[in-house]
């Protein structure tokens, strides 16, 4: 499995960057570094996933959850870079429109 993912935290706004295989277990990940942005004081997440080359639902999910936790919070979560991978996800699912991916 081949994962990598960092974070830039300058509140209010954090970057995230996740290069490979987006699945069940690396969602865990992904979903901790999310809260721990949020919990920062981060109300901007810019999320690149321009490297990613699987995603699966569970992670996409995550995405989801955030993106909801922020909007409760006057916050946004912005997509920046996206691949062909995650695009087609996010389009089979509906959640094009909801990351406006569009």
């Amino acid at each position: 499995m081949d994962f990598s993912m960092t974070m830039t935290l300058d509140p209010p706004t954090a970057i995230v960057r996740a290069n490979g295989e987006l699945d069940i277990f690396t969602a865990r990940q992904v979903s901790r570094q999310l809260s721990e942005a949020i919990r920062s004081g981060c109300l901007r997440v810019l999320v690149d996933v321009g490297g990613v080359t699987f995603i699966d639902a569970s992670a996409l999910g995550v995405f989801e959850r955030a993106r909801r936790d922020l909007a409760a919070q006057e916050g946004s979560m912005d997509f920046v870079a996206t691949s062909p991978a995650f695009r087609r996800l996010c389009s089979l699912t509906g959640l094009d429109s909801v990351f406006q991916l569009n």
